[in-house]
């Protein structure tokens, strides 16, 4: 996309931005600050949300579009096109699963001729009317955007094979995944006390039910019922931080299963709060259920830059990488009572869970620093 190593002028298009805090947005911030270090120029077109974000971040200069309500997770920003036709840029970058900013940054990079770099996260899937608008999408929509596309990026390995929008396009794919800032996210000594404590962060909202929340508590359910919590005398306690419209639903099923004075919600996890939380913990769980749904995990690998190993699926991005550093455990999807023996085995067995922690953070050390995901991005920019 340009051939020798030079200044790039690179237009990200992502539907929010900083201080809106999420995987994507966050992702968008990272790479963005390692790339104006290393001398390019970086523009972010997002949706205004929230409202009056700053028009300069570490460097990266942003466009923020008023917005007039949403689609699922999009913001609808009327004025897209146009602004996107106003930027001069080298290269186009945008996201999905947030359709509607991705197509505009297709459309626009084909008027333009500029190469478009998009990084495809997970498929545009959902329960009722938003899978209904997902599947027109899908069929409608999204293969003109994958063909107007010069590169496609995928965070998990798998998904080239997984998804069916996405396999026709294989010659496109290049696996690029996310990074995690070692600095913030850093190791501290595990909590002391009489509790042993698992941590779970996501968003408590419908769309993200495939995290595992239900089948983490019910996994917390069986431990309890099959005996003493702990035959080592360390009780469980279950700290989830997270909102959304689903917490009442989640506080009501843990006292349903009879594990509510085991179960903190913390509710929203400001960013700066986020090394505190993880530190916080013996062990991290994100047992998440659909791989359609789920991307890459990048709560997990911020766990593990912490020094805290992990516990999650198969179907998360960081799977292959957690299973061959032996940096986690992994248990089948939806299989409360497969989550509840791994659980139970680890939680603990203290030496077990400081070699597994100290596993985690080598391998991010040696693959998943923001400068290192950057210079590969750089280098899929700077394509001929």
């Amino acid at each position: 996309m340009g051939g020798e190593a030079r200044r790039l002028r690179i237009l990200e298009v992502v539907v929010r931005f900083f201080p809106y805090v999420g995987g994507v947005e966050n992702t968008v911030l990272h790479l963005s600050r390692e790339l104006v270090a290393k001398g390019h120029q970086v523009r972010v077109v997002c949706a205004d949300e929230p409202a009056g974000g700053p028009a300069e971040v570490d460097g990266i200069e942003v466009v923020r579009l008023p917005y007039r309500g949403k689609i699922g997770n999009t913001n609808l920003s009327w004025g897209l096109l146009d602004a996107l036709r106003r930027e001069e840029a080298d290269v186009i970058h945008t996201h999905m699963p947030t359709a509607w900013f991705a197509d505009g940054a297709g459309k626009v990079a084909e008027e333009k001729k500029i190469p478009l770099v998009l990084s495809y996260n997970n498929d545009l899937v959902g329960p009722g009317i938003k899978g209904v608008i997902g599947a027109a999408y899908n069929r409608w929509f999204l293969p003109r955007l994958l063909r107007r596309s010069t590169r496609i990026v995928t965070s998990n390995p798998g998904y080239g094979d997984f998804s069916p929008h996405l396999r026709p396009f294989r010659a496109k794919i290049e696996h690029i995944p996310w990074g995690v800032d070692a600095k913030t996210f850093s190791p501290a000594p595990f909590p002391q006390g009489p509790e042993r404590i698992v941590g779970f962060l996501a968003l408590l909202d419908r769309h993200h039910r495939y995290k595992g929340l239900d089948e983490l508590l019910h996994a917390l359910a069986i431990l309890k019922n099959a005996g003493p919590n702990s035959p080592n005398g360390h009780p469980i306690r279950l700290r989830v931080g997270g909102s959304g419209e689903e917490l009442p639903r989640y506080r009501a099923l843990a006292a349903e299963l009879g594990v509510a004075d085991q179960v903190d919600f913390l509710g929203f996890v400001p960013h700066a709060e986020l090394t505190r939380f993880f530190r916080a913990c013996h062990l991290f769980a994100l047992p998440s259920t659909d791989g359609s749904q789920e991307g890459f995990g990048l709560v997990l690998l911020e766990a593990m830059a912490c020094g805290r190993p992990v516990l999650t699926t198969p179907v998360v991005g960081m799977a292959r990488d957690i299973d061959l550093a032996e940096a986690g455990l992994l248990v089948p999807p939806k299989d409360a009572a497969a989550l509840s023996v791994a659980l139970g085995g680890l939680i603990h067995d203290e030496a077990r869970l400081h070699e597994i922690g100290r596993r985690g953070r080598e391998l991010v050390e040696e693959r998943f620093t923001w400068r290192a995901i950057a210079g590969r991005y750089e280098a899929l920019f700077l394509e001929p």
